[in-house]
């Protein structure tokens, strides 16, 4: 088992109660790669449809990895915005600013800095779906080793 995916395991173990614990259903999937990641939409794409997901090819949203809260396409501002407010009433706190922050930096830590990269289903027009939900958020990571799925479904 490679370090990223120990340290993935290590997270999800870490953060599995706090969110599934919300109205929405969370799914996360681990695997290793065996090759060069390549393309992020190509990577992404191979690993969801592997999953049973639908492939969305260049609607993936390739984030900053490195990127605080307020820069753009900031991966930490993307996974805060998905999982500090409940995704049908968002209204409703799910795991909160700070929490979702800890949780951000977190996932974003399991993964090789020298060559992470984080895509999301989201852009600023709306998404682009994975699955059948109402309402959904995905986002796909990986560095030259790993790969991992954090996708969180809701009912409207």
């Amino acid at each position: 088992m490679s370090a990223t995916l120990a340290r993935l395991d290590t997270f999800f173990d870490a953060w599995r109660a706090r969110l599934c614990s919300g109205r929405a259903e969370v799914r996360f999937v681990a695997r290793p790669l065996d090759t060069p990641p390549g393309l992020h939409a190509a990577c992404a794409d191979s690993f969801v449809s592997g999953l049973g997901y639908r492939p969305i090819g260049g609607n993936w949203e390739l984030l900053d990895p490195e990127g605080d809260l307020a820069g753009p396409r900031a991966a930490l501002a993307a996974l805060v915005e998905a999982f500090a407010h409940d995704m049908a009433l968002p209204q409703q706190p799910w795991l909160g600013e700070s929490d979702a922050q800890a949780m951000a930096r977190d996932f974003l830590a399991c993964f090789d800095p020298r060559t992470r990269q984080i895509v999301t289903n989201r852009m600023y027009f709306g998404w682009n779906p994975l699955t059948d939900a109402p309402i959904e958020w995905a986002f796909v990571a990986f560095d030259d080793t790993a790969i991992a799925l954090l996708l969180a479904t809701a009912d409207d």
